[in-house]
């Protein structure tokens, strides 16, 4: 049997983040923070929740090792600052996920009790999860979005 590595799973990631990012860069800037169907929220916000979930994630498995990766009341207003700033979190959780030393321990941030590898992998379909929806808002404007499967280990 062979193991998924935490190398394997970060990869795994920043293949779907490096796919999510192409989906913002499609996206017109004004669409970006304000464009949703049926009440869904605008993409922005999804991002907002990614992120998110990263910080608590990381601040369950670190604790005060953590550093948070954004103030949630200073979120982007413009495409390029959410691009600086998604360039950034990646940076810091792939260093933050250096420091933990057990993936198969388990945390209990939202009341559920995972180890931090199904954490990631919960991580990882959230985000493809929104692209999906992403990817519907950009149909919707006339946008063709990126292929799904155009990741960056997928040569």
């Amino acid at each position: 049997m062979n193991t998924i590595t935490a190398e394997i799973l970060l990869q795994n990631y920043q293949d779907a983040h490096g796919l999510t990012r192409q989906v913002i860069e499609a996206f017109p800037e004004k669409e970006l923070f304000s464009f949703s169907i049926g009440g869904m929220r605008p993409f922005s916000e999804m991002i907002k929740e990614f992120i998110g979930i990263w910080d608590y994630i990381l601040a369950e498995a670190l604790k005060e090792q953590h550093i948070s990766l954004f103030e949630q009341d200073n979120f982007p207003t413009t495409k390029g600052e959410l691009l600086a700033l998604r360039d950034q979190v990646l940076i810091s959780l792939l260093s933050e996920c250096k420091k933990i030393q057990d993936y198969g321990q388990e945390i209990s941030p939202y009341q559920m009790k995972f180890s931090v590898a199904q954490w990631i992998l919960y991580i990882i379909e959230n985000e493809t999860h929104h692209r999906g929806q992403a990817y519907v808002y950009l149909r919707a404007l006339g946008i063709q979005p990126p292929f799904f499967w155009k990741r960056g280990s997928f040569k």
